[in-house]
């Protein structure tokens, strides 16, 4: 990976990120697969870079009596070439999560926009609505029709009273 990329991915505050996605668990759960994948490739990394990689033939031949087998490693060992690996198939799979992930995060960005946008709505209604104390019952009636139906039901049926609302709204009569 480029420093550029080892600088990116070290300086994401990981916690933040699955917090503010939590809600989403499909994302979570791929960043979490990809932040695990890239720190056990980063550990192998470091554990080869670590790693002594000098044989000591010499410590060998002393040790053994048959020097042919010493001396047909050590050819071997010589003759061995780094070899490129492709990193095609790689690419393609990080490509694959990348584009699930930009599609993902695009579909939250329009559910917050729209979440935000009705919160905005909400606070405009809010800000601009009449105190409780200046409505007049036209304007409820205007507002919600259907109390009308509902308090002439009531009437009917002798109910004067609204079910739940001293359990909610206790007298105070007894003060």
């Amino acid at each position: 990976m480029s420093v550029t990329g080892r600088k990116f991915l070290t300086s994401i505050n990981w916690p933040v990120v699955s917090s503010v996605l939590s809600k989403h668990t499909e994302i979570t759960g791929s960043l979490a697969a990809f932040r695990k994948g890239y720190e056990e490739a980063e550990r192998q990394l470091t554990q080869l870079k670590e790693a002594d990689r000098a044989i000591d033939f010499d410590h060998y031949r002393r040790i053994l009596k048959n020097n042919d087998i010493v001396d047909k490693l050590e050819k071997v060992a010589r003759a061995q070439k780094i070899v490129k690996v492709d990193l095609a198939d790689q690419l393609k799979t990080i490509s694959v999560f990348e584009a699930k992930a930009i599609a993902s995060a695009e579909l939250y960005v329009k559910e917050t926009a729209a979440n935000l946008a009705d919160l905005n709505e909400t606070v405009a209604n809010i800000e601009t609505a009449r105190p409780v104390t200046q409505l007049t019952v036209e304007d409820v009636v205007k507002a919600k029709p259907d109390v009308v139906q509902y308090t002439e039901e009531m009437v009917k049926q002798g109910k004067f009273t609204v079910d739940g609302y001293d359990e909610r709204f206790p007298s105070l009569s007894l003060l």
